[in-house]
């Protein structure tokens, strides 16, 4: 019984299986561990992880296109033009950079985009065994926990009036990546359909391909309210 479970993940996974399962108690489990070593050190040895953290980010992202190269296999597609591609420069900006320059942007756009990824990953379809299968749930893991621990760790200086971070963000790359999508037959952020296999369907078989993306922006909209309540309570118990 065991055995054939094993086997059948050779065609991929179904949402929250027994394996989905266990990959996200796993998160939850590394995302602890994380905190509990970044809490306990002073801040130059968190500087230092932060940074360190945000290389092997981007050192996942390096071997994996390697590897595509190496099979033939890469495309545009490929490149780090999701949302969670283009966090990894923002969790690096984030671990070089002084300031809180980087903070709403994590929280709003890298901790939410990687949140999701794993809740529901569009590669279920990847062989377990396929190191790109591996790959994406190590990635998306790393990329959420960081966020995450920097939160847990109230190093995030969050505040409403910075929201113009995030909207400015998108603003300037969603057109961008639009113009890439139709150019290059991609998908990036998932803005021109929805990702197979996941809830976009949804959206996209109720309001149709021409307003799908009115949906989409209004379920991002939902989301940072849902983010941005934490930080109205806690501004007025300060009050």
């Amino acid at each position: 019984m065991v055995i054939e479970r094993f086997q059948s993940l050779d065609n991929g996974f179904r949402l929250f299986d027994w394996y989905h399962m266990s990959w996200l108690m796993l998160t939850a489990i590394v995302i602890f561990i994380l905190y509990k070593i970044y809490s306990q050190v002073g801040l130059e040895k968190r500087r230092k992880i932060r940074v360190i953290w945000a290389l092997v980010i981007l050192m996942l992202e390096c071997i994996k296109n390697l590897v595509l190269v190496g099979q033939d296999a890469f495309w545009y597609g490929s490149l780090p033009f999701h949302l969670c591609g283009l966090g990894i420069f923002i969790v690096l900006a984030h671990a070089l950079l002084k300031g809180n320059s980087m903070d709403m942007l994590l929280y709003c756009l890298t901790m939410p985009g990687a949140f999701m990824s794993l809740l529901t990953p569009d590669w279920t379809d990847v062989s377990a065994f396929n190191y790109l299968h591996f790959h994406s749930f190590l990635f998306h893991l790393l990329l959420f926990a960081y966020p995450v621990t920097m939160l847990k760790a109230k190093e995030l200086q969050l505040s409403i009036r910075k929201m113009w971070q995030p909207i400015v963000f998108l603003c300037v790359t969603v057109p961008f990546v639009y113009v890439l999508n139709v150019v290059w037959g991609t998908n990036f952020m998932f803005v021109n359909k929805a990702a197979e296999g996941t809830p976009l369907m949804l959206l996209e078989q109720y309001l149709g391909e021409q307003y799908y993306i009115i949906g989409f922006i209004g379920l991002v909209i939902i989301f940072w309210i849902i983010l941005l309540l934490p930080i109205i309570i806690c501004k007025k118990r300060q009050y």
